[in-house]
């Protein structure tokens, strides 16, 4: 027993010591994806370091241990599934266009109307020019991983104009396993409003971004992606203003950027946040997926608990400490913020997005939407998310916006 007691000891230490604070400059030295038998080998070690000893214990107690195991490796599985689920959209290995990683899984979802289905470019989907941008990752950055890519779109104004207008800029972010393309279907109606310039990017491991297809981030390195991005658009290409705009994973890395990495003053880097179907926390979200699923599985709820708390341990191991919306929420007041959500979101339950408004200062607003999907709040009632969209935006422009620090 004391084997295993020092074996869990040093396995918590590295997790604890491998994030490293410095301000707001948290790095990982060493954040991989770990394959899953990997898992299965510090599984089968911990369980080996204590055979001797439980041998020498009752069944009962040999039982346990086998329980035990048996739901790290069900956790494994599903934690396996979590960060590279079959709709994961991965790093684009020798393609050099998006063109050629069309999204697994598609469903028409990103479709802008019926002749255009949104997986190509702002020039062929939506006539508009655009510029290629690369920038430097965050703070948090997975091993081997340094460059972020995206779209420049500017304003609507600008087309053909050689000076952007530096009013406004919006920010957007896709969610797990997808890329920029996403959004595209927003854009026209973030344009139409003060000339508002859109730069669309890819997060670390999706689309275009540096990445070794190692998965969804899981509430890692989302925030400091999308502070990066914001802070480059602020900084090096000097808009006035920054609005940060997400959906799902996107929507925690948005409200994670603005109430974690930022500040809300004069020296901010974001001046209000969209967020769309935004996950609570990562406990919350592994906890409500393994009961959703496990219930059409008729696994019994106890299991469901354990299954979860196992996968939630699993991730901690893969993936780090959490930086939760929830910790964050509190602190983007007085910067106006917009949530919206599906109230029929079968994968992220419209509780977690009504918690985190309950949660938020003001200023603040929401669109809860009826018979609506994970995702789909402007597929199914663009009237309200126009309206409410432009209403925050009228918001920020009546801001005069923060001056941050050089990078």
């Amino acid at each position: 027993m004391a084997t295993l007691t020092t074996t869990t000891t040093t396995v918590t230490s590295m997790m604890i010591n491998s994030k490293t604070n410095n301000n707001n400059n948290d790095h990982y030295s060493s954040f991989e994806y770990t394959p899953f038998f990997s898992q299965l080998m510090f599984a089968s070690l911990a369980i080996s370091a204590s055979t001797s000893s439980c041998f020498q214990y009752d069944n009962f107690q040999w039982y346990l241990w086998v329980i035990m195991f048996t739901h790290l490796v069900a956790g494994s599985i599903v934690a396996s599934v979590l960060i590279r689920p079959s709709f994961y959209n991965g790093n684009r290995k020798k393609a050099q266009q998006l063109l050629h990683l069309p999204p697994p899984d598609y469903s028409g979802e990103w479709r802008i109307d019926e002749r255009r289905d949104g997986l190509g470019t702002p020039k062929t989907e939506l006539g508009v020019d655009f510029e290629e941008v690369e920038f430097p990752c965050g703070s948090i950055r997975m091993a081997g991983n340094a460059t972020l890519r995206g779209w420049f779109i500017p304003g609507n104004n600008n087309d053909k104009q050689e000076q952007v207008d530096k009013e406004l800029c919006i920010v957007v972010c896709h969610g797990g396993g997808r890329d920029r393309r996403q959004h595209l279907r927003h854009v026209p109606h973030l344009r139409r409003h003060y000339g508002a310039s859109v730069f669309l990017f890819d997060k670390q491991e999706h689309g275009l971004s540096d990445g070794k297809q190692r998965g969804i981030g899981w509430f890692s390195y989302e925030g400091s992606d999308v502070y990066a991005a914001c802070k480059y658009m602020k900084v090096r290409y000097g808009f006035k203003r920054v609005v940060a705009m997400g959906t799902s994973f996107g929507a925690a890395g948005v409200l994670v950027a603005c109430g974690t990495y930022d500040e809300a003053g004069r020296h901010q880097v974001i001046d209000g946040i969209i967020a769309e179907n935004p996950p609570h926390s990562r406990y919350r979200f592994v906890r409500d997926l393994c009961h959703m699923h496990g219930a059409n599985l008729c696994l019994p709820h106890v299991l469901r608990e354990w299954i979860g708390l196992f996968t939630y341990f699993c991730l901690l191991c893969l993936r780090g400490g959490p930086i939760n919306p929830s910790d964050a929420i509190h602190k983007i007041a007085p910067r106006p913020l917009l949530i919206t959500h599906g109230e029929k979101d079968s994968i992220v339950p419209i509780s977690h997005g009504m918690d985190l408004f309950e949660a938020a200062q003001h200023p603040k607003d929401h669109l809860w939407v009826p018979d609506c999907e994970h995702t789909h709040v402007f597929d199914v009632d663009p009237s309200g998310w126009k309206e409410k969209t432009r209403t925050l935006l009228d918001a920020v422009m009546q801001s005069d916006g923060g001056r941050p620090h050089v990078l």
